[in-house]
């Protein structure tokens, strides 16, 4: 009976009904009947047919009905793209037919009109195919009436008016999660039912619990894990681990941790040496997770749910429960912990000459922090021991050595800045300043980079699967775009569009490192680039110059590191790799792979919305005040100013009152229209904050003068 349904709605003109389909299947029982409700209903999920107004159905031609995931606006618009790097179409607010943000639709393209330059093609959905978000995060308030309603907090959200279904269960001034029981697009209307409640709105954190709950982003561990977190051992005996013959003592070695003053677990030991020949001894030991963390076990699939630890402003929100994040499988200073080891060979141009891969056990002899180590390498007092002194100027020599040797290859530096948060015990901002980057900071990040690129290639030359971090190299449209846009800025670029090496974008940068307004310069070129993400198939690490790259560096709080730690004792120390187990295991880090991606993509838009969150109640006491910025984007409705501390604000066109001003999509510019005063990327300003809201994560500055 599909077929046949299939081919009689295919050949109609209009939707039919049951009785009109029932005629021309000739159907006169009752059984019958039962059976082609049951196929509608079935062909309906399947997104083959829909249904129309008065229960009528028509056939899903899938030229014309396309599948996307909606992208929404905060003002109410969006777009929906088909597949990863293809066309995105605008939607208008009255053509989402109740989709929301990340929702998965069943879309058609309107026609093309004329008259509107703006946008050449408009989507309309036809359908929501699957609820990406069955809940909303808001907080209980009262109207004029008295009358509870939700005040809905996600900004992609605030169109609508949020009614509560249950409002006795209500308590003002109490932020909620409820779920979506009905929406209703055209009036703006979604009702919502009581799901959790998540606190008090002024009870001191709850408004970044409330931003974890509105990416869906669980900040407890179920029993379960719990249970299986808490029968792991928390002491090594490292008599038992060492009986495994392939498991290397290495507890007398020099191994230190080296992070943030503020970091409560340890991923990865580093040590140095130097060999008799010249060249010099690099081990990247990392912290064992996968011995503690069996595949398919409650703890894993809480791992891979999540993804990846959260990094807040406040807080962390681990992947794995603190028993193992800074328990067994940190690396504790003076304690016997698991590792896999990564040792590299590696001379003085900074080519890995020869390396291996094995498991260990190492005892950290220090927890050193980024500022004790960047002291001793300027030579300033500090508390490094005397025994690792010799061991960190080694490591100082190689990092440089590594930098060279990146630098040669084309690594993308842009030198951006990154916010620091300064915290009080109340979690209230105290000051935010410029995140420091010296020469600690980049040692570490080169050792994981190199220690990463060696455990990568030595499984793609095994050519098993694998879970690779790959990063694409810049479309040509993007290439085009940044181009012309420095031209305008009156940079005369010539740059490659096609075969681009990260070489090519590096040396571009160089060239304008001396530049007044590099910053905004620097930010163009990221822009231009494509995200990285996890991937089962090779394909290079363009920004890093890296032809062949994974993450095997931070298994505590990444979950393709676990996965990658699973894949080299299988295939390096346990040897049972069975062709029959391939096809499976390729499926497995395809899956991880994707899910990763995801899962890192809503962690970094978590961070973003708090960050952005946190710096406007900063700002909410600092009306009035003056600052020098920096033009960062030009837009029809405004300009957007950064200040030095990288905090970013809006001066709306309506603010600029000296003229009017037209907006040129091609130069990014704002231009007077009457004085021709342009406002472009780069433009050194002095602004007045006037307004910030802590609710709606904005700021706004004026121009002064």
């Amino acid at each position: 009976m599909y077929d046949q349904i299939i081919a009689i709605l295919k050949k109609q003109a209009k939707p039919l009904d049951t009785i009109e389909l029932a005629q021309l299947l000739a159907i006169n029982n009752i059984d019958d009947n039962k059976m082609m409700l049951k196929t509608l209903v079935e062909l309906e999920n399947y997104n083959i047919i829909a249904v129309a107004n008065h229960n009528r159905f028509y056939y899903l031609d899938p030229k014309v009905y396309l599948q996307g995931v909606v992208s929404v606006n905060k003002k109410g618009f969006g777009f929906v793209k088909i597949g990863e790097g293809q066309e995105e179409y605008f939607i208008t607010q009255d053509d989402l037919n109740n989709a929301l943000d990340q929702d998965s639709v069943l879309f058609v393209l309107k026609k093309h009109k004329p008259n509107n330059n703006a946008r050449k093609i408009e989507a309309q959905v036809i359908k929501v195919v699957k609820r990406n978000n069955e809940y909303v995060v808001g907080v209980v308030k009262k109207n004029r009436n008295n009358q509870k309603y939700l005040e809905i907090l996600n900004n992609k959200l605030t169109q609508y008016r949020a009614e509560i279904i249950d409002f006795k269960e209500a308590i003002e001034n109490t932020i909620i999660k409820g779920s979506i029981v009905n929406i209703n697009s055209k009036t703006n209307l979604m009702q919502v039912k009581i799901a959790e409640i998540i606190g008090n709105a002024n009870q001191v954190g709850v408004d970044v619990l409330a931003v974890l709950h509105e990416f869906n982003i669980p900040t407890k561990f179920n029993e379960q894990v719990l249970r299986e977190a808490n029968q792991i051992k928390q002491e090594l005996n490292v008599t038992e681990a060492l009986k495994n013959k392939l498991r290397r003592d290495l507890q007398n070695e020099m191994f230190v941790t080296i992070d943030g003053n503020d970091s409560k677990d340890f991923d990865d030991a580093i040590l140095v040496k130097k060999n008799a020949n010249g060249n010099y001894l690099l081990s990247v030991a990392i912290a064992d997770v996968a011995h503690y963390v069996p595949s398919n076990s409650a703890l894993d699939k809480e791992a891979f749910d999540r993804g990846c630890s959260i990094y807040l402003i406040d807080r962390v929100v681990p992947m794995l429960p603190e028993k193992l994040s800074n328990g067994i499988c940190s690396l504790n200073p003076f304690e016997p912990r698991l590792t896999l080891t990564c040792e590299m060979e590696i001379d003085g141009q900074g080519h890995v000459v020869t390396s291996s891969i094995y498991e260990s056990v190492i005892i950290s002899k220090a927890r050193l922090t980024y500022d004790e180590v960047n002291k001793f390498f300027q030579n300033e007092k500090n508390q490094i021991p005397l025994a690792l002194i010799e061991m960190l100027s080694l490591a100082h020599q190689l990092y440089q050595i590594l930098a060279r040797k990146k630098q040669q290859d084309g690594v993308v530096d842009f030198d951006l800045d990154e916010p620091k948060f300064i915290v009080d015990k109340n979690g209230k901002i105290k000051d935010i300043i410029t995140r420091e980057r010296a020469d600690a900071e980049k040692l570490i990040e080169s050792f994981m980079i190199r220690a990463n690129e060696t455990v990568a290639e030595t499984i793609h030359w095994m050519d098993l699967p694998f879970v690779y971090r790959i990063h694409n190299k810049p479309k040509p449209k993007k290439l085009f775009d940044l181009y012309t846009q420095l031209s305008y800025l009156g940079l005369n670029i010539k740059g490659k569009m096609e075969n681009i090496h990260s070489k090519d974008l590096q040396q571009i940068l160089n060239k304008l490192k001396d530049k007044e307004n590099f910053k905004v310069i620097s930010a163009l070129v990221l822009r231009s680039m494509e995200k990285a993400k996890y991937s089962p198939i090779n394909d290079g690490h363009f920004g890093l110059a890296s032809w062949c790259y994974t993450h095997f560096t931070s298994p505590i709080r990444r979950y393709p590191d676990l996965i990658v730690h699973r894949l080299l004792k299988e295939y390096l120390f346990q040897a049972k790799v069975k062709v029959t187990d391939l096809e499976q295991t390729r499926a497995l880090v395809g899956h991880a792979s994707q899910q990763s991606s995801l899962a890192e993509l809503r962690a970094m838009e978590c961070e973003r919305e708090v960050d952005k969150m946190k710096e406007a109640e900063y700002m909410e006491s600092k009306i009035g005040y003056q600052y020098d910025g920096i033009v960062a984007g030009v837009t029809a409705f405004g300009i957007f100013v950064e200040l030095p501390n990288t905090i970013e604000g809006l001066v709306h066109i309506t603010d600029l009152n000296d003229d009017y001003y037209l907006f040129d999509e091609k130069s990014l510019k704002l231009v007077g229209e009457r004085k021709r005063k342009e406002y472009f990327l780069g433009k050194k300003v002095r602004i007045r904050v006037k307004k910030a809201s802590k609710k709606l994560r904005q700021i706004d500055f004026e121009l002064v003068n």
